[in-house]
Formats: structure tokens, sequence, C-alpha cells
């Protein structure tokens, strides 16, 4: 696939949307772990897969035990990374990867939650939530 050329010219919401309509759309290998109030989502990710990630509410720890990526961000910057590699992304930020090499990816949130439908709900915001804070002014992406 060229990545370059499926997302050229897209904001990453409407890479989403495009990529939602190909055939061939996989749910990656994910391992849930919980340990004494603290929540692990662990991903498997092969090499040559484009994936694009859910906003976060919060400040996330992200974990890349190994791989290499090549992330997108909305902010309209790329970069390179590989694992292993620990790194914190701030609150609402969208990232789209491409996998060269099979990766194995954790997300670390804080909870002492179990049910994975309240974690989604607690953790994750949703494109049309998010959309409705930034036009109703209630977002803050950071403090000067």
């Amino acid at each position: 696939m060229d990545v370059q050329e499926f997302i050229k010219g897209l904001n990453l919401v409407s890479i989403q949307d495009k990529m939602l309509e190909q055939k061939g759309q996989f749910e990656p290998e994910v391992e849930h772990i919980f340990s004494g109030g603290v929540y692990l989502r662990q991903m498997f990710i092969p090499a040559g897969t484009l994936i694009m990630g859910k906003r976060h509410r919060h400040e996330t720890c992200n974990v890349m035990l190994k791989g290499k990526l090549t992330v997108y961000m909305e902010e309209g910057g790329e970069q390179e990374i590989e694992g292993p590699l620990v790194f914190t992304s701030p609150p609402n930020t969208k990232k789209l990867a491409y996998c060269h090499e099979d990766t194995v990816f954790i997300n670390i949130h804080p909870t002492e939650e179990t049910d994975l439908d309240l974690i989604e709900k607690h953790f994750i915001i949703t494109e049309e939530e998010y959309q409705a804070q930034i036009e109703g002014g209630n977002i803050c992406l950071g403090a000067q």
C-alpha cells in the first residue's frame, strides 16, 4: 500500500472514514491485563498494517515493546518510532500509524474498573463528542 498516496490531502478523520470503507479490515489481537489499579491494553499489529488510534480523554502512557511504525499526527507531523520505546500522548490526540515491522504496543490506564465497555467509555472520546466539544469551546489541548 502506498500510504503517502492514501493519506494525501486528507485529515485523519477523513482518512478514518476512508479506511472504514476499505475491504480487508481486521481487528488486531488484543490482550487485556489488569493489575493493582492499572489496565494495560496490549495489541499485536502485523507488518504492513495501517492502523488508526482512538482519541483518549486523558494523557496516556504508551509502551512499544517491539516493532517499527511511522506515526502521522493530526497536527500535521509524522515521526518514525522503533521499539522498545515508552512515551506519553496528550489528551484528545488522533494518530495514524503504518506498521513497517510486526509491533507489540501497549496503552496503560489507571483504573480499578475491569468492565471493558465502562473502561472504553471512561478513557475514549468519540469523534462526535470531540467535535461537539470543539464547536462548543469546551476543550483545552494544553496550557501556555
